[in-house]
């Protein structure tokens, strides 16, 4: 899930050994090796960036995605089946440059 909405859904090793959406890569990218020697101790706010995510039209991740398409900003992606899951990204719907849905 990002900002709310489903990004992509699948089988748990399928999703997560090779995420589809590119918000789903960016978490799996995030992952920090744990360490108990230090510890979060910075309080969390939304920057006005996140706030305005939330409240965009089109795809929530567009701003931050390299692989964004010109419909993204417009329009918010279908879920979309690709290898046996589905994926909210114009990526692999019918207006994108890499449609392998079957």
């Amino acid at each position: 899930m990002q900002r709310g909405h489903i990004v992509e859904i699948g089988p748990v090793k399928k999703v997560l050994a090779e995420p589809f959406h590119p918000y789903t890569r960016l978490l799996r990218e995030s992952i920090l090796e744990p360490n108990s020697e230090t510890a979060w101790d910075e309080e969390i706010t939304l920057s006005t960036i996140e706030t305005k995510e939330f409240a965009r039209q089109g795809c929530k991740f567009a701003n931050r995605c390299d692989s964004r398409l010109p419909i993204c900003e417009e329009t918010e992606p279908p879920l979309s089946f690709v290898d046996g899951r589905e994926v909210k990204c114009w990526l692999y719907g019918v207006q994108g440059k890499h449609d392998t849905a079957s």
